[in-house]
């Protein structure tokens, strides 16, 4: 149910279209934040806020709520606040997963609760065309579409120290988005979550066979900008519940990613103080043979595998959310 907005604009406590104030959002819960939230959750049509506040200042009852408000804030999902994780402790890290091929958003939503319950900030995006935003699919989307929509992420909510993951595809737009935000210094740590770590030059089509090539380069010459989404079963899942699962949720990839070679000054990874491959090796899918081989042995990287499919963070997102929180 909808309820109208009360006299400050936002509507009664309990009702699903409250909103949290904008600047509480993403934001260690000081005490100001902490009794604008309280008088926030407690407001009543008809109230009137200035007067509220200095009620309860005069009795003292401001400062305890407030208190209170802390320590529900940090264990609470806040209305309004879908990308902003409960308070970080002083040693979590702000995370941002970027998915790969076919997938979306969606593919964390096993794996953000468990960091966010270590203590640490996630943020999910969605790439342009696929996932989430597939309404958005054209044959304009290429690479630089989606390295823009991970540099763009970053800088718009201006993240610093930043966990930079991409799953499969994934690889290919955080790498060049860790290029392009070199010299900002925004990225601490890059892992690529069984995915692709490209060297200047290489593109998503030199990885199919010639008939895949063909096919998809055709597809787009002729207008059609999507790319068919594989069988769930394709990315190592076994669980039937998780099958059905991924298979409500993939949807096409726009193909012209594919085509566009990566344009990069340094290595994958080169801009990061820390780098970090998880590779999924039951079962293994060779398309990433080469990329393990470069960083398996290099000392600058740390190299683990788990047991699980690749789409681990799906039917293995405990052993993940424990990587990542160990050494990313």
């Amino acid at each position: 149910m909808q309820y109208p907005a009360g006299p400050t604009g936002r509507a009664p406590r309990g009702s699903t279209n409250a909103r949290t104030p904008a600047w509480c959002c993403g934001r260690p819960t000081g005490r100001r934040c902490a009794e604008s939230l309280f008088l926030f959750m407690t407001f009543e049509p008809g109230d009137n806020p200035m007067e509220r506040r200095r009620f309860l200042e005069s009795s003292g009852a401001l400062g305890a709520a407030a208190a209170a408000t802390v320590a529900s804030a940090a264990a609470t999902a806040l209305p309004g606040c879908s990308s902003a994780a409960p308070a970080a402790r002083p040693s979590g890290k702000t995370f941002v997963l970027v998915h790969g091929a076919w997938h979306g958003a969606w593919s964390w939503e096993r794996l953000t609760p468990l960091l966010r319950a270590r203590g640490h900030e996630v943020r999910v995006l969605t790439l342009a065309g696929v996932g989430e935003r597939i309404g958005e699919i054209s044959t304009a989307i290429d690479l630089e579409t989606h390295i823009a929509d991970v540099t763009g992420f970053i800088r718009s909510q201006d993240l610093r120290q930043v966990v930079l993951v991409g799953h499969s595809y994934g690889g290919y737009p955080i790498t060049g988005a860790l290029d392009r935000l070199a010299a900002e210094r925004r990225i601490d740590t890059v892992v690529y979550l069984d995915a692709f770590a490209p060297h200047n030059g290489e593109r998503m089509l030199d990885y199919l066979d010639a008939t895949g090539k063909a096919e998809l380069q055709a597809a787009h010459r002729a207008g059609n900008p999507r790319w068919p989404k594989l069988p769930a079963k394709a990315f190592g899942l076994g669980n039937p519940a998780d099958i059905a699962w991924v298979d409500a949720r993939l949807t096409d990839h726009p193909n012209g990613t594919y085509l566009q070679p990566i344009s990069l000054r340094a290595a994958p990874g080169a801009a990061a103080r820390k780098r970090l491959y998880i590779a999924a090796s039951a079962p293994a899918m060779p398309v990433f043979d080469a990329h393990k081989a470069r960083l398996r042995n290099d000392p600058a990287w740390t190299f683990v595998e788990v047991q699980g499919g690749h789409d681990a963070m799906v039917d293995h997102a405990d052993t993940i959310a424990r990587l990542l929180d160990a050494h990313a």
